[in-house]
């Protein structure tokens, strides 16, 4: 992403909203983390460790602003559909927030549901 103010250039890597975006989304309740959507170890989802985030999200640029696609693990025992409804908006306004750009959709892929004790 690039943007031009009085004083020069900004240049914002895919790499950096990715993982902005991943430090959003395991803020969200019922999210237990961030899984890549190509890394299945016996098929099963992996959990990513912060450093990693970035591989758990996509970002895709279109002429009206910025796509998400997010890829997740919740927690067993919430209703899915209002867990991955509150990432999308949270993820939506944090990021329009931040980065001053549109967001034209937020994607969320639940790649597995873990129990947690």
């Amino acid at each position: 992403m690039k943007s031009t103010t009085d004083f020069g250039g900004i240049n914002i890597s895919t790499t950096a909203i990715a993982t902005l975006t991943g430090a959003i989304v395991t803020e969200c309740y019922g999210v237990v983390g961030m899984a890549s959507k190509k890394f299945f170890r016996d098929n099963i989802a992996v959990l990513l460790k912060q450093e990693n985030y970035s591989k758990g999200v996509v970002v895709k640029k279109n002429k009206e602003g910025l796509e998400l696609d997010i890829y997740v693990i919740l927690c067993y025992g919430f209703k899915l559909s209002e867990i991955v409804n509150e990432v999308q908006k949270k993820v939506k306004y944090e990021m329009s927030k931040a980065l001053d750009t549109k967001i034209t959709a937020v994607n969320v892929f639940v790649q597995g549901v873990k129990v947690i004790n």
